[in-house]
């Protein structure tokens, strides 16, 4: 195994544990994470915003999903798909019947339309003070924040513990930084132009 996916590896059982735990200490930070993130004007009127269907130990971003409907945002969720590797956003509403999806996600059934976000929130298993994020190593967000970043300008926004900030975390060529990142604590800016 190369030096950078062993690096990887190790921090991904590490940072799943810490996270386990975390989310057991801090039930509220979803909602703290959903009032820092208008506070600071993340988004915009005619902005598509993509957020994730929590699972596992991910911060529960629903709060933050419903603080964006309150405002008129139009919301999107990812969908996978194990034939190209890249995910599909699909227009998410309140009443919009969420399907089993891979890994065990909630996502829009496939007759939901497909939009292209220019905002996006996504969990995060380790960030470092770079804006790099460490995920689950399937690429599914890197691969597909970068077909986005080419066509259009688009901003990617981390959700995390604070307790999940490391000193460095390893990346090679295909990994997308983040714009910032959002923790109970507060929003941090990255600056990686």
């Amino acid at each position: 195994m190369l030096p950078i996916a062993s690096a990887k590896d190790s921090l991904r059982k590490e940072m799943t544990a810490r996270r386990r735990h975390l989310f057991s200490q801090k039930p509220g930070a979803g909602e703290i994470i959903a009032q820092i993130a208008l506070s600071h004007g993340l988004t915009k009127t005619d902005d598509i915003i993509s957020v994730y269907w929590p699972i596992n130990s991910e911060l529960d971003c629903r709060p933050l999903i419903k603080a964006l409907w309150q405002i008129g945002r139009r919301i999107a969720l990812p969908t996978s798909s194990e034939e190209n590797n890249l995910m599909v956003f699909r227009r998410f509403s309140s009443d919009t019947a969420l399907v089993p999806g891979l890994f065990g996600t909630l996502q829009p059934p496939e007759s939901a339309i497909t939009v292209e976000p220019n905002v996006l929130f996504l969990p995060v298993l380790a960030f470092d003070a770079s804006g790099r994020r460490l995920g689950y190593g399937g690429g599914f967000y890197d691969r597909s924040l970068a077909k986005l970043r080419k066509n259009k300008f688009v901003k990617a926004y981390g959700l995390a513990f604070s307790e999940q900030e490391r000193e460095r975390v390893p990346t090679d060529a295909l990994d997308q930084p983040l714009d910032g990142i959002l923790t109970e604590l507060g929003f941090r800016k990255f600056d990686y132009s």
